[in-house]
């Protein structure tokens, strides 16, 4: 009897430890909600985060005889299962679905030339409005992780990219070998996508929001909330007494 009673202030204590902890990790995430919350109604998503402030979308405008120049091109006897115009480094493009795959021509039948460092850079500030200068146009093979999570297009490889450098460090992503634009970044995108990955708990590609982890935090969070309103009702009813009496 007198070790279980010794024993029993240790195993409250080992309890508490614990509930502590378990504090501290719901503490963090519901930080971390309400700082992704306040950030995603403050920071502006379409100038900033999209990049519709500085960067606008490629215009795309055909010669008058595409249709001839696309019948005269070595493609024309293959059977064509989709076809787009883009707008390319190289000029208005075709990208063509064939049985063989994805083909590319330029609008004028000729084939579509692989892109340089120059032509990116020329496309790139045709579409930039911003206010800062072009930085640098480098080939990537795969564009690198930023705080630790943020991929800013996923497992996309081999692309251009072409830096200016403006508050919000934009970036022009393009294709490597075709030179077709992909999408626009950002500091701002990044800090948004970091806090977007938080929210939700998905670490790894930021789009599942209906995971285990992120309902047993929720869970947890309700329980923390629930109980600190028993607390609340708790400390009103005996300062109600205090006064009564």
């Amino acid at each position: 009897m007198t070790d279980a009673v010794r024993a029993s202030p240790s195993l409250s204590a080992r309890f508490f430890r614990w509930h502590r902890w378990l504090g501290y990790v719901v503490a963090l995430q519901v930080l971390a909600w309400v700082l992704g919350g306040a950030l995603f109604a403050w920071l502006p998503f379409q100038a900033w985060v999209k990049s519709a402030e500085a960067v606008r979308k490629p215009s795309l405008s055909l010669p008058a005889d595409w249709a001839q120049a696309l019948a005269r091109s070595p493609l024309a006897g293959q059977p064509v299962q989709g076809l787009s115009a883009v707008a390319t480094a190289s000029g208005p493009a075709f990208k063509l679905r064939t049985a063989q795959g994805e083909q590319w021509l330029l609008a004028s039948g000729g084939p579509l030339p692989a892109p340089t460092a120059d032509d990116i850079g020329r496309f790139a500030t045709s579409l930039y409005k911003g206010h800062g200068r072009l930085q640098a146009v480098e080939r990537l093979a795969q564009v690198p992780t930023q705080w630790l999570m943020v991929r800013e297009l996923g497992a996309k490889r081999d692309v251009w990219v072409a830096r200016f450098d403006d508050g919000l460090q934009t970036r022009l992503y393009f294709s490597g070998a075709q030179g077709e634009f992909i999408t626009a970044r950002s500091d701002a995108w990044v800090l948004y996508d970091f806090f977007w990955r938080l929210h939700v708990m998905d670490y790894s590609e930021g789009e599942d929001f209906n995971h285990p982890l992120i309902k047993g935090a929720s869970l947890l969070a309700l329980g923390l909330v629930l109980t600190g309103l028993v607390m609340l009702g708790l400390a009103l009813r005996r300062a109600w007494r205090r006064r009564a009496h």
